[in-house]
C-alpha cells in the first residue's frame, strides 16, 4: 500500500530542492547585476549574455546609431555588457584624448585573450594589429620602414600608386557608359598596392592568388568578427551553421598563409640585403640582423595579412565615399575639376607633389573622410590596470572603444555636422592648414594606423587623377543613399556610378 506521508515527503523534497535552485538563480541573478562603484552608465542587462541580445538586434549594420541612442540617454562615456565582458565605449575627443594619448601606456594593450576568435587565430603570433608590448613595436617598426625605404613621399611608392591608378582609369574608359562599382575597382588596385609593399609585385587582377588574396580580405571586413557571441561563448562553435562559417573563414586564410609562406621561402633564396625591395625583404634583414626582435616566419605571416586587411578596404571604401559624395554633391565636383584644370590641365597625371596646388580637393578628400566616417570604431583596446577618464572608473581587462563616428559628427566640434562643406578645412586665404585635432580617420595616439601616410597618398592620386579624365554621375533615376552600412568599417550602401570622359 502506498503511504501518503512517504509521498508528501518526497514532495516536500522536490519542492525544497527547487526552491533551493531558485534562490540559487535569483542570488546568482542579484551578483550578476552588480556593478563596480564608479564605472560609466549603461542600460540595463541581462545575466550572462550582457547586451548580447540587444547587440545583435540593432548592432547589425547599424551599430553607430545603437550606439547614438546610447549616448544621447547616458552621456559621452557608457558601458554595455558584451556576455559577461564590460565593454566601454567613449564618444568625445575629450575622453579619447585623455585615454589614447594621455594615458597611452595604460590604453596600448589590445585585449585578445578576450575574444576567442581572435587569440585562437593568432597562435603562431598576432602580427601587427593584435600584437602588445614588444611583440607589437617590433612588427610597427618594421612596417614603417618598408614603406620609409620604398619612399613613401618620394617617387618609388608613387610611381606604383600612378602605374595602379592608370590601370583604374583604362577601365573606366573601357566601360563606355556602363555602370561601374567604384568599391569593386577600387579595392582590387588598393589590394594591388599592398602587394607591391609586401610581396614587391603587382598581380594581374584575373590571377588566381590574387583572387584568392582578394576574397580573404573581403570577407574579414563583411562580418561583425568583432561581436560573434563565439568570442564570449567559445562552446558555440560546434553548432554545425556556426562551425561552418567558421572553417570556411579559417581555411581561407590559412590557404593565403601557406601562399604567403610560399614567396618568403622563394625570396629567402634570392634575398640580398643591399637591395630591400618590399616588406620580405625587411623580414630577411630583420631576421638576420636583430636576435632580440620578437618576429618569427608565422608572425610575419601574420603581419602580411594585417597589412592587406588594414591598406586595401578602408582605402578603397573611403574612395567608394569619395566618389558618392561627388554625385550628390555636383557642385563640389566641378569645383574640384576646374581646380585642377587651372593647376595641371589635362597634359600630365597629377602628382604626389601637386597636392599644396589643389586645397580645395585635399579639403574635400577631408570632408569625405569625417563625415564617410569609414573607421567608425577604434579597434578595442584595455586598460592594463584601473584608472579614471573624466571622472569614471576603467577597470583593468575592460574592452575600451573610441566612437569616432560620434566625434565627427558632433556639433560642438563641427558647425553644420550633417552638411557635406569642405571649406571648412580651408582657412580665409583658400589654403588647407593643420585639420583640426578633433578630425581622427586613422585613429590616436601610439596606435594611430601605421599606413596613414600610404593611404593618404593613395587617396589623393585615385581621387585627383580619376576627376581629371572623368565625371561622375549615378546610373539610376534615384539619388544613392548615404545610410551607412557599419560593419568592421562602414561602407556606403551599394551603388553604381556613370563615369563619363572629359
Amino acid at each position: 500500500m502506498i503511504n501518503v506521508w512517504d509521498i508528501v515527503s518526497v514532495f516536500t523534497d522536490v519542492t525544497a530542492i527547487l526552491l533551493t535552485l531558485l534562490l540559487l538563480l535569483v542570488i546568482g541573478y542579484v551578483i550578476s547585476m552588480r556593478e563596480r562603484s564608479g564605472i560609466p552608465p549603461g542600460p540595463p542587462f541581462w545575466p550572462i549574455v550582457g547586451n548580447m541580445l540587444d547587440m545583435r538586434g540593432n548592432l547589425v549594420g547599424k551599430r553607430h546609431r545603437y550606439y547614438a541612442k546610447l549616448q544621447a540617454k547616458y552621456g559621452d562615456i557608457f558601458r554595455i555588457y558584451f556576455g559577461d565582458q564590460l565593454l566601454i565605449v567613449l564618444n568625445d575627443f575629450e575622453s579619447i584624448e585623455e585615454a589614447f594619448v594621455k594615458q597611452k601606456d595604460i590604453f596600448s594593450t589590445r585585449p585578445v585573450e578576450k575574444l576567442w576568435t581572435i587569440n585562437q587565430a593568432g597562435k603562431g603570433g598576432h602580427g601587427v594589429f593584435w600584437a602588445s608590448g614588444q611583440a607589437w613595436k617590433d612588427a610597427r617598426r618594421m612596417a614603417i620602414r618598408t614603406l620609409r625605404d620604398l619612399g613613401v613621399g618620394k617617387s618609388i611608392l608613387e610611381d606604383r600608386i600612378k602605374e595602379e591608378t592608370s590601370i583604374v582609369l583604362d577601365y573606366l574608359s573601357q566601360s563606355e557608359g556602363k555602370p561601374v562599382k567604384v568599391h569593386d575597382i577600387m579595392m582590387k588596385a588598393t589590394t594591388n598596392i599592398i602587394s607591391t609593399v609586401v610581396f614587391g609585385k603587382r598581380y594581374d587582377y584575373s590571377d588566381p592568388e590574387f583572387v584568392q588574396i582578394n576574397k580573404v580580405v573581403r570577407d574579414g571586413f563583411s562580418d561583425m568578427v568583432l561581436f560573434t557571441p563565439i568570442n564570449r561563448f567559445p562552446m558555440l562553435r560546434f553548432i554545425p551553421f556556426l562551425a561552418s562559417k567558421l572553417l570556411t573563414v579559417s581555411y581561407a586564410v590559412m590557404d593565403v598563409e601557406q601562399l604567403i609562406a610560399k614567396r618568403i621561402e622563394k625570396r629567402r633564396q634570392v634575398f640580398d640585403k643591399n637591395d630591400i625591395k618590399d616588406f620580405i625583404d625587411v623580414y630577411l634583414d630583420t631576421f638576420a640582423n636583430d636576435e632580440s626582435s620578437t618576429i618569427t616566419e608565422s608572425n610575419t605571416r601574420r603581419i602580411i595579412l594585417d597589412l592587406f586587411f588594414a591598406g586595401s578596404d578602408t582605402t578603397a571604401t573611403t574612395l567608394d565615399w569619395a566618389f558618392l559624395f561627388m554625385i550628390l554633391h555636383p557642385e563640389v565636383q566641378k569645383k574640384c575639376q576646374e581646380e585642377i584644370d587651372s593647376v595641371i590641365g589635362d597634359g600630365r597625371m597629377i602628382d604626389w607633389s601637386d597636392r599644396s596646388k589643389l586645397p580645395y580637393n585635399e579639403a574635400t578628400l577631408l570632408e569625405v573622410q569625417r563625415l564617410g566616417n569609414t573607421v567608425p570604431f577604434s579597434s578595442p583596446h584595455t586598460p592594463d590596470k584601473d584608472t579614471l577618464v573624466k571622472g569614471y572608473l576603467i577597470p583593468e581587462g575592460s574592452l575600451v572603444f573610441a566612437n569616432t563616428h560620434a566625434c565627427h559628427l558632433d556639433s560642438r566640434y563641427w558647425k553644420e555636422p550633417l552638411q557635406f562643406k569642405p571649406e571648412r578645412f580651408m582657412d580665409d586665404s583658400g589654403e588647407v592648414p593643420k585639420p583640426p585635432a578633433t578630425l581622427i580617420p586613422f585613429s590616436i595616439g601610439p596606435r594611430i594606423c601605421a599606413g596613414e601616410s600610404l593611404a593618404r597618398m593613395e587617396l589623393f592620386l585615385f581621387f585627383t587623377n580619376i576627376l581629371q579624365r572623368f565625371s561622375v554621375s549615378t546610373s539610376g533615376s534615384e539619388k544613392p543613399s548615404t545610410d551607412g552600412v557599419c560593419g568592421v568599417s562602414m561602407s556606403p550602401p551599394e551603388y553604381t556610378v556613370l563615369a563619363t570622359p572629359r
